[in-house]
C-alpha cells in the first residue's frame, strides 16, 4: 500500500481547520519538518486507526462537506491537491494560505461544475 507522505509543504491539506489537529492513522508518513511546523502552529497530533473518519468526526469531511464520506474526501483531497500544485507550478503562488485558500475554492467550482 502506498503511503501518503505529509511534509511541511503539504501539511495544510491535512490539518482539520475545525479542530486544528493532524489525524494519523498507518497509511501516512510526517517528515520531521512537518512535525516542527505542526509545534510551531501549535497544531497536536492526533493518531487514529482512519484519519479521514476521525476529520469528518471532527465535524469535518476534509473538504468542507460535514456530509463528506471516506471516499468523497479522498477525491477532494486529490482534487484540492491537484489544483495546489498546478497553482505553485503554473502560477508561481507561493504563499500556503493563499493556495491553500484558492484550491478549496476553485475545487468547489469544478465540483459544482461536473
Amino acid at each position: 500500500m502506498k503511503k501518503k507522505l505529509i511534509e511541511a509543504g503539504n501539511l495544510d491539506s491535512f490539518v482539520c481547520p475545525d479542530s486544528d489537529t493532524l489525524y494519523v492513522d498507518n497509511t501516512m508518513l510526517l517528515t520531521p519538518g512537518a512535525k516542527d511546523e505542526l509545534r510551531k502552529r501549535k497544531i497536536s497530533i492526533a493518531r487514529v486507526e482512519d484519519a479521514a473518519a476521525a476529520v469528518a468526526e471532527a465535524g469535518n469531511g476534509g473538504c468542507g462537506n460535514p456530509d463528506c464520506t471516506k471516499d468523497v474526501c479522498d477525491e477532494c483531497e486529490d482534487l484540492v491537491m491537484g489544483i495546489a500544485v498546478l497553482l505553485k507550478e503554473e502560477y508561481g503562488i507561493t504563499d500556503l494560505g493563499q493556495l491553500k485558500e484558492m484550491s478549496f475554492k476553485l475545487a468547489e467550482a469544478v465540483k459544482g461544475n461536473i
